[in-house]
């Protein structure tokens, strides 16, 4: 932890506003209301303040109340930011000051879609929304401030604990920033993007990059296993004819989202996307377990990407796709290097740091708009031949295999490896093949002996590894618990103990964990469904997180036929008490209803954790689990017969009628 370092947060209204600090290391509060000389006093003892979106709104507030704005100034600025979506840095009230204070935020490499809230909500812990209406046009009374105040510093507290689930991913930039001589406080205040550019010392060019479309196939690649329509593929990057968007997508000018360009192949039975992002492909809802005379292989490439951006070496790596933007490519292979000694000898901190390096610098190759670089690393044609080739390499191993191995055959297909299953006779010439492969490329490919693999497609699958051992999984009904890159244990915070996962931007998940639980015993050890939802008594695993977006202004319950006001971000339970309905979301400009997606037909929420298991309708749960299961089996619901669904109603209606 670095010396002085607060958790803060702040609240406006019309004619008051609030600032709440909390000092890490004594858990002591200082509060500050309408008093722009004590945030002055405060500040000048030089916090280091941490916080969640505090770059785009609270830092903002912050210095409107250094430079002196009256509180009606400073919900002008709240307005602004918050209803006007201005940037902070663009309004006129604070553009002719120049204040500089230490921050960091916390809301930096997140998953899109992370809020506060949602993270309170996920973590199990009550998820507060103040009482007191923002829309107030008077001062706050004294019980309005103190509810305030509260309801701030609980945000402060959640704020707080989200710093400890990260502090790793901050030491890791601290480090980084030590290496290249920032200052901890400017390298945590950057994001994983900026700061992988500052330490890799690149610098933009005076022109910028215009060709995106020079790829060259590697000499490497043996041609003869690429199918003809694969290079027409990627051929249309020569052809002027085509535009940009729509090879590699993105929006029209009227803001409609285009999807890029790809290409349906079949590898043997594999069906496979190709794209200018990447190649996957999955035999769909497919299952199968090794036996003595039939085994499944999974290799993966070692730090693929990583590789192909390395300059010629010794050791085999031949592609250098690295930005140009980097005074010296040996910058970038010394950290590939570094972090590799790191792992060998133990030296988790630097690893990770530099692990961060590695895996950053791809994406921000790409990071920039029609010739507008939006990061100093900023090279498309590096990053699209990164992953052309990638892809290319991958696909080529893949046929020749195919065409070699008699029984072998594709399970599934992505960016950095390839799953198999063949007999034992095709053995030596799997080996043959793959360690060709690695012979010629220069690349490594490593090795996972898998029992089972059960998966609904490319996104989705449970991999059972031989030998026992935690079964890998993947997709959005499997994956619970919180990402982060270092391992803890959450309960030494007071939180239930959530799966720690790695790798990605920062996300958490523990929506309906029962589900989840569920569906990963059945195919694992053949656990019914039903006897793990039984088994489960830890209510919050059945908790289902209900988030309404900006586009709403309010959101409801309907209580027998009654119509009662929630919260914008609800923790709601699935149950058997028919007079509990679900909740709908009113939209901020037209005023219409609709229902919250995803939620049972009878809810009761439960923002404030005072519930017993008792409400919960364990049966709803075992319904979606036994769904999810047949989804990856390929199990088809049955039809029904809407025609005759239709005339029974009619004829309801008609009886009704003449009633």
């Amino acid at each position: 932890m670095i010396e002085n370092t607060f958790i803060f947060d702040c609240e406006v209204f019309a004619h008051d506003w609030l600032f709440v600090f909390k000092e890490l290391s004594t858990g002591q509060y200082t509060v500050i209301h309408n008093d722009n000389d004590a945030v002055l006093a405060f500040m000048e003892q030089d916090p280091f303040l941490g916080g969640f979106n505090n770059k785009h709104y609270d830092n903002h507030i912050l210095k409107a109340v250094m430079v002196g704005l009256t509180p009606e100034q400073v919900k002008e600025v709240n307005d602004l930011i918050i209803v006007e979506e201005i940037d902070g840095w663009d309004i006129p009230l604070l553009r002719d000051y120049r204040v500089f204070f230490h921050s960091f935020d916390l809301m930096d490499d997140c998953q899109d879609g992370t809020s506060l809230k949602g993270i309170e909500a996920h973590l199990g812990i009550p998820i507060e929304e103040t009482e007191v209406d923002f829309n107030i046009t008077r001062r706050l009374t004294q019980e309005e401030l103190a509810q305030t105040i509260a309801y701030c510093k609980y945000d402060v507290d959640a704020t707080e604990i989200l710093y400890k689930i990260r502090v790793n991913y901050l030491k890791n930039k601290a480090t980084l920033g030590r290496v290249r001589g920032l200052d901890e406080r400017k390298a945590m205040y950057m994001t994983n993007a900026k700061l992988t550019s500052v330490y890799l010392q690149a610098q933009k060019p005076s022109t910028p990059w215009a060709d995106e479309r020079n790829y060259q196939y590697p000499d490497k690649l043996l041609r003869e296993y690429i199918p003809q329509e694969v290079f027409d593929f990627f051929d249309r990057l020569h052809d002027p004819a085509v535009k940009d968007i729509d090879l590699f997508g993105g929006y029209d000018e009227h803001g409609k989202k285009i999807k890029g360009a790809s290409l349906e192949i079949m590898v043997g039975e594999c069906p496979c996307t190709i794209a200018y992002g990447g190649i996957h492909g999955a035999i769909p809802t497919y299952t199968e377990e090794a036996t003595d005379t039939r085994s499944i292989r999974n290799k993966d490439v070692a730090s693929y990407y990583p590789h192909l951006m390395t300059i010629p070496l010794s050791k085999g790596q031949k592609y250098g796709f690295c930005s140009r933007n980097i005074p010296s490519p040996e910058v970038f292979v010394q950290t590939l290097e570094d972090r590799v000694k790191a792992k060998k000898s133990g030296d988790k901190d630097t690893a990770n740091a530099l692990k961060l390096v590695l895996n950053t610098t791809y994406g921000t190759m790409l990071n920039g708009k029609n010739g507008v670089a939006y990061n100093d690393l900023y090279d498309p044609l590096m990053g699209r031949s990164v992953c052309i080739t990638g892809q290319l390499l991958l696909l080529e191993l893949s046929v020749h295999l195919t065409r070699e191995c008699p029984t072998l055959k594709i399970i599934q297909l992505n960016t950095d490896g390839i799953m198999v299953s063949f007999d034992n006779s095709d053995e030596a010439k799997w080996q043959e093949i793959t360690q060709e492969w690695q012979d010629r490329t220069g690349f490594e490919l490593e090795e996972d002996f898998i029992q089972k693999i059960v998966q609904k497609d490319v996104n989705n699958y449970v991999e059972i590894p031989v030998g026992g051992g935690k079964p890998k999984v993947k997709g959005g009904q499997l994956v619970r618990g919180i990402l982060t890159n270092a391992n803890m244990d959450f309960t030494e915070m007071g939180l239930p103990a959530w799966d720690n996962m790695s790798g990605g931007a920062f996300n958490i998940n523990n929506n309906a964990v029962v589900i989840a639980r569920a569906i990963q015993q059945f195919f694992v050890d053949g656990t019914p469904p039903e006897d793990t939802i039984a088994a489960t008594d830890n209510i919050l695993d059945f908790q289902l997180i209900s988030k309404v977006g900006g586009k709403y202004s309010t959101c409801f319950q309907v209580i027998g036929e009654e119509k009662i006001p929630v919260q914008k971000v609800n923790r709601v339970y699935a149950t058997a008490d028919l007079n509990c309905g679900t909740l709908y979301k009113t939209h901020a400009v037209t005023g219409a209803d609709s229902k919250v997606p995803s939620l049972p037909k009878h809810c009761i929420v439960d923002n404030n954790n005072r519930l017993s298991i008792d409400v919960v309708d364990r049966k709803w749960y075992l319904k979606q689990a036994q769904k999810y299961i047949n989804d990856f089996m390929g199990v088809k619901p049955p039809r029904k017969n809407t025609r005759k669904i239709n005339t029974i109603k009619k004829k309801t209606m008609a009886l009704l009628e003449n009633l």
